[in-house]
């Protein structure tokens, strides 16, 4: 069952990439600064509610944050403290449903299977007196997936404080960083 549901998300996630990616490609009118900020200003304010409301789902579709924060960086630039504590909050609720339920749908044993190695070394850095600073060093570098080390550091029983401040403390420049991104990238909308 839950295995599943795991390939159910993943295939839904998929399908909704390559459906957005086709609608950019064929139709990029829609994509316009003009076109999101009409949808922005029909929506009111909903727009910023379906915002937060994507920021906390994402991770549970295995969704990065990257996108959804830089799309919050464009869409809600007057808003940009708001975008970075939903981005943050978004994050933090991700990193706790990976950290409480390291299991779910099969991921983990698709993981231990995959990478039997790469798994244990984390192990070996997450059982370590200063996982803190790894944890935070991990999420600070966008080429590593944070998901992974929270995953991880749930599975080899990291105290949950240490994991969650580690991420937050990696986690926070990097997210004013992506929000600052976001709004120069959407300036540069046609």
């Amino acid at each position: 069952m839950k295995r599943d549901l795991g390939r159910i998300l993943t295939w839904v996630w998929l399908g909704l990439v390559i459906t957005v990616l086709a609608l950019w490609i064929t139709e990029p009118s829609h994509f316009s600064q003009a076109a999101i900020a009409r949808a922005i200003s029909d929506w009111g304010m909903w727009a910023f509610a379906g915002f937060a409301l994507i920021s906390l789902v994402r991770g549970a579709l295995l969704v990065p944050s990257t996108p959804v924060i830089l799309a919050g960086g464009a869409l809600f630039p007057r808003a940009l403290p708001f975008v970075f504590l939903v981005s943050m909050a978004g994050i933090v609720f991700s990193a706790t449903l990976l950290y409480k339920f390291p299991g779910f749908a099969g991921y983990d044993a698709r993981l231990a299977a995959k990478y039997p190695a790469q798994l244990e070394r984390l192990r070996g850095h997450l059982v370590k007196p200063r996982a803190m600073w790894f944890v935070a060093l991990w999420s600070f570098l966008p080429v590593t997936p944070t998901d992974l080390i929270c995953y991880v550091a749930g599975l080899v029983r990291m105290p949950y404080p240490r994991m969650l401040l580690g991420l937050v403390i990696g986690e926070t420049p990097l997210v004013l960083a992506y929000v600052f991104l976001g709004t120069g990238l959407g300036a540069l909308l046609p």
